[in-house]
């Protein structure tokens, strides 16, 4: 597909002309009314501009004249000023060749570089720099990768940009587009614009969930530049990719070298977990690690011995519930040649493997109390007895364990050893629910949206607001590991470049969960108290359903008393709930 192009038509020593995509091959110009340019100051029928390919030539029928155009042309014909422009755009190769650099990369700053290399060419600039803010400084931000055109960095940028554009767009969170800094009465006298010569700037500020994380500036020298509605268009999309990296690396600059940076997340429950993983990660303390079912409890365990001085060497993991109680003893200890049927070889154990490094045992719940006892021996004395062996073998080892059980329940019911559950939980790390991470939900889906799309080769999406409402009010019984899933599986099945609540295939129907009612939301008023009822004009009914069963009910009833309200208009029930109107319809099912 040829590249769009632009014909601008304007008074020689007017202001801004009129522009006309060339999408036809042959477009006309004129004020007859079939002209596909039309402009009442011309006659009837007064030129025809003929593509061809990444050219073009006006034909101007009163004389017979031809004009050829590439672009960045410009004649004056007739008192008209005529220019052929290629408009700024990221064409689909350019998309394609874009993810396929990113999905080769790991490290936030490298991925930052190749989207700031992609926004400075696809507008033209000559030089860009992503901002990112200072959560620690109100009002302060500094620059976390400088570009020119030519790949190279920008040295000094901190002081070389424009600080006033760049607080501007951080405080208002509005964008700045200036095609011709010079007519600007705000920007043009700025000293950063005057020592690097800046004739046109965009710059967009980078938000998530409200929050404002930085901005992408672009400058051009000495010039103007056509920045436009398309040119917007474009640098948001490539602003979509870079937020869940800004992110990242605010996160990685926010918080000290621990390990806790594995963890994504903004939520006073996850800041929680980094703190206490900061204090106890350089220690040899023993941890264990509890929470549902997939909430990332391994990752925590990871974070936990990067923090170490052992981080040098890999981390040792078994699920001890993946593992028949008849092998698992020869998994962890080892075994001497011959000890049993199958023992062809010494072999060492996985403890044995985790030397000057960490053990991490993961669903130790789940571990026979026979082994447990032999666990707890090698802990109290730091040395292990391969199985058909007499001689212990000195070991040096941290240990990390995970569980979803309540040990302390299963203490009491003879399934596990409390001398062990002491020696286990020298420090206690318990990861939150998804439920109770807030908007985390939406910057994780982000971020596993961005990795499916690099990982599988598939085009960016951008999250619509029925969606980011639905994932929401979602339950997760799942926890991470069910978002994970949903947002790979929608990124591929999405039809659309905006992923919408169909495409999560989500059972809305199975307990959705209240969110806090965004600015704006009706809010519910709290009625009186009546011990034998509840609340009045709002009864219990049956207090034998679980909690998430009662709220699913309440959701229900609630957006049906919003909609009788808005006498049955769906559209306008939406609006006031602030949910699509496909998710409206959900809580009616």
């Amino acid at each position: 597909m040829e590249d769009a192009l632009e014909l601008i038509l304007s008074p020689a020593l007017g202001a801004a002309g009129v522009r006309v995509r060339l999408t036809k091959r042959i477009t006309s110009i004129g004020s007859a009314p079939d002209a596909d340019l039309r402009l009442h100051t011309l006659p009837p029928h007064w030129a025809t501009v003929h593509r061809d390919g990444g050219a073009a030539t006006l034909r101007v029928l009163a004389d017979g004249s031809s004009h050829r155009l590439v672009a960045g042309d410009r004649v004056h014909v007739d008192g008209m000023a005529v220019e052929l422009a290629a408009p700024q755009g990221l064409p689909e190769a350019a998309i394609d060749a874009l993810a396929s650099k990113l999905a080769a990369v790991d490290d936030p700053d490298e991925a930052l570089a190749i989207i700031l290399d992609g926004a400075i060419a696809a507008l033209g600039g000559d030089l860009g720099a992503l901002i990112l803010t200072d959560a620690a400084r109100p009002g302060g931000w500094s620059v976390a990768c400088a570009r020119d055109a030519a790949g190279g960095p920008v040295d000094g940028a901190a002081e070389l940009l424009s600080d006033t554009i760049v607080s501007d767009v951080l405080g208002t969170g509005e964008r700045v587009l200036l095609t011709d800094v010079a007519g600007s009465a705000r920007y043009a006298r700025v000293p950063s614009v005057a020592i690097l010569g800046l004739g046109a700037v965009v710059c967009l500020p980078l938000r998530l969930d409200g929050r404002t994380l930085g901005a992408i500036f672009v400058g051009a020298r000495g010039r103007r530049v056509p920045f436009g509605e398309r040119a917007a268009a474009d640098l948001r999309l490539l602003t979509a990719l870079a937020v869940p990296l800004l992110a990242q690396l605010r996160r990685r600059r926010d918080v000290a070298p621990t390990g806790a940076e594995l963890l994504v997340g903004e939520s006073p429950a996850i800041e929680a977990v980094r703190r206490l993983i900061g204090r106890v990660g350089p220690s040899d303390l023993s941890v264990l690690v509890t929470g549902p079912s997939g909430t990332g409890k391994e990752l925590v365990a990871r974070a936990l011995h990067a923090a170490s001085a052992r981080a040098a060497r890999p981390m040792v993991a078994i699920n001890c519930a993946a593992v028949p109680a008849s092998l698992l003893d020869a998994e962890l200890f080892g075994y001497k040649k011959g000890a049993f049927t199958g023992a062809a070889g010494d072999r060492a154990g996985l403890i044995e493997a985790a030397e000057g490094s960490t053990l991490f045992l993961d669903e130790v719940g789940d571990m026979p109390l026979a082994m447990q006892a032999a666990l707890l021996r090698v802990l109290e004395q730091r040395e292990v007895r391969r199985l058909g062996e007499t001689t212990p073998r000195a070991v040096d080892f941290r240990l990390v364990a995970a569980t979803h059980r309540d040990l302390f329940a299963d203490v009491a019911a003879g399934r596990f050893r409390e001398d062990l559950l002491f020696r286990l939980q020298e420090v206690r790390v318990e990861v939150p629910t998804l439920r109770e991470r807030g908007d985390d939900v939406l910057l994780l889906a982000r971020t596993f949206l961005r990795q499916t799309e690099a990982q599988l080769g598939l085009p960016t999406h951008g999250v619509g607001a029925d969606a980011a409402e639905l994932l929401r009010l979602y339950p997760w019984p799942g926890n991470v590991r069910e978002l994970k899933a949903a947002m790979r599986r929608a990124a591929v099945l999405a039809d659309g470049a905006v992923l919408r609540a169909a495409d999560l295939q989500l059972r809305v129907e199975a307990t959705p969960r209240m969110a806090t009612p965004a600015a704006g939301m009706p809010a519910v008023p709290a009625p009186a108290a009546d011990a034998a009822t509840g609340p009045i004009g709002f009864g219990l009914g049956d207090t034998s359903r679980s909690l998430a069963d009662a709220r699913d009910d309440y959701v229900r009833r609630y957006v049906a008393a919003v909609l009788e309200r808005c006498g049955g208009n769906r559209e306008a029930a939406a609006r006031e709930l602030q949910i699509g109107v496909r998710t409206l319809y959900r809580y009616l099912e």
